[in-house]
């Protein structure tokens, strides 16, 4: 049964050019905004948070100006504290302090990253701040293909998330780390098919339930002290760590193939192998922009496929 927000304010923040309200909230590889239970129809996004303990339905949209309004619902009415939380959390999630600029300046002398900003233009790699919803991203991603992983999101999203009603729309909400820290792992994986990955999510949710954080604290901290902090997760490793943190290119079996093919110019035979090679030829070619780089290659990959051999994109 949805939980419904009848309570509403509105919201607005300002994103200098060049940005793309669009592209930043609903990218071409399908990468969520918020929440996999997020709709994005006709130029709005409805998407979906917790703030502290206090769930928000969001309604946002843009006229193309740089200007972003946001409707935010609520079940009670928020404080000014907490209006100034949303806010700061949601220009967070819209990329609004990100170096977009350093990055497409360096990006003028590589010839893969002038294809993927021409035809990502304006696009900010932001996310709202839901640590616990990425860290089961990475874990179902572990070990398993594109379509399986989406399978177990959902299954966990279907039988422990929250529904939220507001507006005219429906959106289902990430669990708390709370709520699945209390079930029993074998339930877990057997309601989510999550297999072996219930464990490490049972242990990653009692860890987050137990050591509270969130990635505007972690995105305030040096890449060492993130990193370490993240690291300390159960089921979050180096690879898992990258995606959580979004600071470098988080390179697996899957993406080794596809860098290799474009940097190298062949597809690898032992592509596990090769990990620790393209890690390091990504970090001399792109250094401290990899992040950047490697997102907007993967969001622009079936507009690379026009000049490149690409085997993986599935």
């Amino acid at each position: 049964m949805a939980r419904r927000l009848a309570k509403s304010a509105k919201l607005e923040t300002y994103v200098e050019a060049p940005f793309d309200f669009v592209l930043t909230v609903a990218k071409p590889a399908g990468w969520h905004w918020s929440t996999p239970g997020e709709l994005f129809e006709d130029g709005t996004l409805w998407a979906a948070l917790n703030l502290g303990a206090t769930p928000v339905g969001l309604k946002l949209s843009s006229d193309g100006d740089g200007v972003v309004r946001a409707v935010a619902y609520t079940a009670s009415a928020l404080s000014s504290s907490m209006r100034e939380h949303l806010l700061a959390t949601i220009e967070h999630g819209l990329g609004k302090d990100m170096d977009i600029g350093a990055f497409y300046s360096f990006a003028e002398k590589d010839a893969i990253l002038t294809r993927v900003v021409r035809d990502l233009y304006g696009m900010r790699i932001g996310r709202l701040d839901d640590l616990f919803g990425r860290v089961i991203l990475t874990i179902t991603l572990q070990m398993a293909q594109l379509s399986r992983s989406r399978q177990m999101m959902w299954g966990v999203l279907e039988h422990y998330g929250t529904l939220l009603e507001f507006g005219d729309r429906q959106v289902m909400m990430w669990p708390t780390p709370a709520k699945i820290a209390r079930l029993d792992p074998a339930e877990l994986g057997t309601r989510a098919n999550l297999g072996y990955r219930a464990k490490l999510l049972s242990g990653a949710a009692r860890y987050l339930a137990e050591n509270p954080m969130s990635m505007l604290e972690l995105d305030a901290l040096p890449d060492e002290e993130a990193l370490k902090r993240v690291r300390a997760i159960p089921g979050v490793g180096q690879y898992s760590a990258g995606i959580v943190l979004g600071r470098y290119a988080p390179i697996d079996a899957w993406s080794v193939i596809v860098m290799s093919e474009l940097l190298l110019g062949r597809t690898p035979a032992k592509p596990r192998e090769e990990i620790s090679k393209i890690n390091k030829l990504i970090d001399r070619r792109w250094g401290r922009f990899s992040w950047l780089a490697f997102a907007y290659i993967l969001n622009d990959l079936e507009n690379l496929q026009a000049d490149y051999n690409l085997t993986r994109l599935s």
